[in-house]
């Protein structure tokens, strides 16, 4: 809507802009003073006798030079002498700078000779007060004594009160001088914002080429008017002279870039004419020849305007459009005006003519105003259509996203279930293979399988716990969290890692509280830790929790090769493993790192790295910290067994295994009864509380329950029991991830076994001290 009525505005404006000319026009006329001056008698210095002319009159047209020395003696008769006191003015629309006026024999006004005023010396127009004293009854005679560098002529006079002449000398002086200054000072602010519009689109050159040449050509049309102190005539001639030239010159730059032609003849004529047409206009004007120079310079210049005006005008009917020939219409306009221009300049046409530039300059600027609005609505309706179309884009790529992402979901929670049953009961199963034979040459290819099986469950879990917080965009719930057991449970599953690679695991003890999310914040320092283990060949690594003011700094220390600076932020980032080129098994899959930056995003803690080659790594995570809540079991449980160091001898004990998996129960019973254990195994956890009324002789030491079991869920089944109070041990097995899963598994009294797990990480949930009750044999209502 806005470039419409830009569009319109830019239309009607000449329209309204000449009506209210004409308009103060008429009301000029119907207030001017009757006492009209239109004959005298004239003399030159070349012709001294006197001859009798009408005014307005102009030299050159009656074949004198259009510079001199002149006087004209005008009579008119009053009726009676003015009234005392009423002031009188002579009013002349063109009157030499440079004058002497004489009334009845008095001289009344004199303009001091100079060298700086004779290079002013041109009609202008003019408003001299006369001393009502030197009127009088009957006749009057008024001398006027001129000299003119150029233009020479004059106009009718008007004598009369000064209150009558005033309107119309007002009127004059804003027709002529004000209203094209202002209405170039618009041109020129335009100007300025198609500069603007240029430097951020440097490619449309002929847009720029316009920009200057109507900023130049504006500016100098308004000075035209100006009352500028003497000493500045000089240098305001030279400014108009070089002005010109130079707008010649952009003239023809756009009209070249504006219709695509090449037209070396005519790009090297302009470079060519350049220099030679500015230098010699400043050389002129320092020898005070400038007036000479330009009577014969301008021509050439004229001339080269010629082509600009053809190449406009072919593009403009190529193209076509009304638009296109209003522009073509006022360039010719701008160079008709130009040679009009000209010509009063050298006094060929009517002293009465003024200057055409200052007014057809600006109707070029409205008609590539006019089209810039074209384009402006044009480019808005593309943009609209292509929003439109990208709109309809997005949607799809959107729905296509969701269903992408619904089936990925789909995907890994299948994944979370299906792939991890098997890798566990593969990684059982070797270790139990190891253990019942003692062949060297098959023990060593069970070693070779079982780190394979390692390798395998290190690989999967990295996976999908990435995919997982990959996929997870809502925000994380945090809670009050005791930080000591969720030390406990990392521990179980570093401990044996830690202990195969013969390092010192160590954990300073805490009993501080935090508040995040604990299987998020479990997972990143399992990875912390398992990531530390690792890369470090001997020494040992370090937990420690330390206060800083509100936070906590958690830090997991390595003695490991540390971390050159220039690499420390690609180690983030999934699948980057530092000196591992050949990207053996042993040094992980490299998702660690990149799982603990995801899911610290999501928490919201920050984490900090100090490392150097040489001098081992320190990761800090910033948590901060809470007050411990007024009940005990606020705090969640850890997933794992809190004694993760002591050794993994077991004593034989009685399980309960609950497993729908086949083959998965089958190794666990194997693993299990290798060890010494008695195990009593389930499909379903029906068929486990079917049997607790009567449970065999001995009762179990530990129940192990899967977490998805058909019918009832593990959790549900170990709530039962836990609510009979026995005080047998109860462990959940998950291979879960999901966050409602995760807040069920984190309400739990009871350790965690993520799957896959591996036999040292089993044998360290079984280690611990337990003893043997006699269960009830009803259960609680």
């Amino acid at each position: 809507m806005f470039p419409r009525l830009v569009l319109r505005g830019c239309q009607l404006w000449p329209s309204l802009l000449i009506l209210f000319v004409l308009f103060g026009q008429i009301s000029h006329a119907q207030g001017q003073e009757r006492l009209n001056l239109r004959q005298a008698q004239f003399s030159h210095e070349l012709a001294p006798l006197e001859q009798e002319i009408s005014l307005p009159d102009t030299w050159r047209q009656r074949g004198l030079p259009a510079r001199g020395q002149g006087r004209y003696r005008l009579h008119f008769t009053l009726d009676q002498a003015p009234p005392h006191g009423q002031a009188w003015a002579l009013r002349a629309e063109r009157l030499s700078r440079l004058h002497r006026v004489l009334l009845n024999g008095a001289v009344v006004h004199e303009q001091a000779d100079s060298e700086a005023m004779r290079l002013h010396a041109s009609p202008a127009q003019t408003w001299l007060e006369l001393p009502s004293a030197l009127l009088r009854p009957g006749p009057n005679e008024l001398v006027l004594e001129l000299y003119y560098q150029r233009r020479a002529g004059l106009s009718d006079l008007w004598i009369g009160p000064a209150a009558e002449l005033e309107p119309g000398h007002q009127w004059m002086r804003w027709r002529e001088a004000q209203l094209p200054q202002w209405i170039n000072m618009l041109a020129a602010g335009f100007s300025l914002l198609l500069l603007l519009v240029w430097m951020e689109r440097r490619h449309e050159r002929s847009l720029g080429l316009f920009a200057w040449l109507c900023l130049l050509t504006s500016l100098r049309n308004s000075v035209y008017g100006l009352s500028l102190p003497l000493a500045w005539v000089q240098a305001l001639d030279l400014f108009f002279y070089l002005a010109q030239v130079a707008s010649i010159q952009l003239l023809g730059r756009f009209a070249l870039a504006w219709s695509e032609r090449a037209l070396p003849w005519y790009r090297h004529s302009l470079r060519w004419t350049a220099w030679p047409l500015l230098l010699g206009g400043v050389l002129a004007s320092w020898l005070g020849a400038l007036e000479t120079w330009r009577s014969w310079a301008y021509p050439v210049v004229l001339l080269l305007g010629l082509p600009a005006l053809g190449l406009v005008g072919l593009r403009a009917f190529r193209v076509g459009g009304w638009r296109r020939l209003a522009l073509a219409g006022a360039m010719l306009l701008m160079m008709g005006a130009a040679v009009f221009d000209y010509l009063v300049g050298q006094g060929r046409l009517s002293v009465m003519h003024a200057y055409s530039m200052p007014w057809i300059q600006p109707l070029a600027m409205i008609a590539f105003a006019t089209l810039l609005a074209e384009r402006l609505v044009v480019a808005l309706r593309q943009s609209e259509r292509q929003q439109a179309e990208l709109e309809r884009q997005v949607a799809e790529r959107t729905a296509q996203l969701q269903a992408a992402h619904l089936a990925k979901s789909r995907l890994l929670d299948a994944a979370s279930h299906d792939l991890r049953q098997p890798v566990t009961a593969l990684g059982l199963l070797v270790g139990m293979a190891r253990l019942q034979t003692q062949e060297p040459r098959l023990r060593q290819l069970l070693d070779q399988a079982g780190e394979g099986v390692r390798g395998l469950e290190r690989l999967l879990k990295g996976l999908l716990d990435h995919s997982r917080l990959d996929q997870q965009d809502r925000p994380v719930q945090t809670t009050p969290l005791r930080l000591q057991p969720l030390l406990d449970a990392v521990l179980v599953h570093a401990g044996p890692l830690a202990r195969e690679r013969g390092l010192r695991l160590r954990v300073r003890p805490c009993a501080l509280w935090v508040r995040s999310e604990p299987l998020l914040l479990e997972q990143v320092l399992r990875n912390l830790v398992s990531n530390a283990i690792t890369h470090t060949s001997q020494g040992s690594v370090m937990v420690v929790a330390r206060r800083r003011g509100a936070q906590l700094c958690l830090q997991v220390r390595d003695s490991g090769p540390g971390i050159p600076p220039e690499a420390q932020q690609r180690i983030f980032e999934p699948f980057v493993q530092l000196g591992n080129s050949a990207r053996s098994r042993q040094h992980g899959s490299g998702l660690g790192l990149a799982i603990v930056d995801q899911a610290l995003r999501r928490l919201g803690h920050s984490l900090q790295l100090r490392s150097a080659p040489g001098r081992g790594s320190c990761f800090s995570v910033l948590l901060p910290l809470c007050e411990a809540p007024s009940e005990a079991s606020a705090a969640p449980a850890p997933s794992g067994p809190s004694e993760a160091d002591k050794s993994p001898a077991v004593a034989p004990q009685t399980i309960w295994l609950v497993e729908d998996d086949v083959e998965l129960q089958q190794a666990l019973s194997q693993q299990l009864e290798a060890w010494g254990h008695c195990v009593c195994s389930f499909d379903t956890a029906e068929a486990l509380w079917a049997q607790w009324p009567a449970p065999p002789d001995p009762a179990p030491d530990w129940v192990l329950a899967d977490h998805r079991l058909p019918g009832m869920k593990g959790e549900t089944l170990l709530q039962r029991i836990a609510s009979l109070g026995g005080p047998s041990r109860l462990a959940l097995m998950t291979a879960d991830l999901d966050p409602a899963s995760g807040a069920i598994l984190r309400s739990a009294a009871w350790p965690t076994l993520q799957k896959p797990f591996s036999p040292q990480v089993l044998q360290a949930l079984l280690s611990q001290a337990t003893t043997a009750p006699v269960l009830p044999t009803k259960p609680a209502t």
